[in-house]
């Protein structure tokens, strides 16, 4: 079971990982990976842990619970006809949480999930999209509602700061902010129009985002959004601190480390291939199955990743 498709990890006082076609494993201390009997065959895309609770979401809007380490499970939220996927779900506690997905999808709770809220964030547009809706807005409200939810970017990862300081990642560009814990978001003006797939606060106060053909960037005490470059094209879709700065997995196996501070330069859209350099203190490198990487934990002082094919321990040093 650990060589199929697994999408997500998350740890506490133990490790949850899920997967395609319902799979969820469960790790306790030195044990090995095991696999949990769950009331859905819908791929799991997320994971979230709080205490002994466990929330996986996935495909058909679907959100199931856990309050006792898995050993059983009850389904939150279920909406197969909107054949929208959630992508990301967060925690912050036992009875605050957000789901986020495709097409702009964002639902919140404040009770455990036990009720989810469904919400529309016009602040995840551009500025022309948003002007565009206003001017409907002063004539037709329900017509707005339904431009509205028809424009909104996929929605791929909400990043827990500090205080109550949310960072979101998502299509056409997003990258936004909320102060509130999720109630009210700002879009950051960045010049780059293609998909971030996370986003995450570095220890050193840098802001990093990673998406689309390798592409990263980087906002430090100038809060300008400037560019790392490192050579790579291949999707990159998760970030990780590490002891000496931080890592990038994504595709074909890809792991990009680089030294803080980040080495950065002027983002330029237009830059031949051939002639790139890549920045001070980036190194990149690829797995030997080359798999897809798309999230990772770490567990006991080891980095475990989930890909394409499973679970692997990956050294980042």
């Amino acid at each position: 079971m650990r060589e199929s498709l697994l999408l997500d990890i998350d740890t506490g006082a133990f490790t949850v990982a899920v997967g395609e076609r319902g799979h969820i494993l469960l790790k306790q201390g030195e044990e090995d990976f095991t696999q949990l009997e769950v009331p859905t065959q819908a791929t799991l895309t997320a994971v979230t842990i709080v205490g002994d609770n466990i929330w996986a979401a996935g495909h058909d809007a679907i959100i199931i619970h856990s309050p006792d380490r898995g050993q059983s499970w009850e389904i939150q939220h279920n909406a197969p006809e909107l054949e929208r996927p959630f992508l990301d779900i967060v925690f912050f506690d036992e009875q605050q949480g957000l789901a986020i997905g495709a097409y702009g999808l964002f639902y919140q709770t404040s009770n455990g999930g036990e009720s989810w809220e469904s919400v529309r964030h016009a602040s995840f547009l551009n500025p022309y999209d948003r002007e565009y809706l206003e001017e409907i807005r002063k004539e037709d409200e329900d017509f707005y509602q339904q431009e509205l939810e028809s424009i909104l970017p996929h929605l791929n990862r909400v990043s827990v700061a500090s205080d109550n300081t949310l960072y979101l990642a998502g299509e056409a560009g997003l990258l936004a902010v909320s102060t509130d814990l999720g109630q009210s978001w700002e879009r950051f003006d960045i010049e780059y129009t293609g998909s971030f797939f996370d986003i995450k606060m570095l220890a050193d106060g840098s802001l990093v985002a990673a998406g689309l053909r390798g592409n990263i960037f980087v906002m430090q005490q100038d809060e300008q959004w400037m560019y790392l470059s490192t050579c790579n094209t291949a999707t990159l879709n998760s970030i990780i601190e590490t002891q000496q700065g931080v890592a990038f997995i994504g595709n074909n196996g890809v792991v990009v480390n680089a030294t803080l501070p980040l080495s950065v330069s002027d983002y330029d859209p237009y830059a031949s291939t051939s002639s790139c350099a890549v920045a001070d203190g980036v190194a990149v490198t690829t797995t030997e199955s080359k798999s897809a990487l798309l999230n990772a934990a770490t567990v006991q002082g080891e980095t475990l990743v989930t890909a394409a094919d499973g679970i692997y321990s990956l050294s980042l040093d």
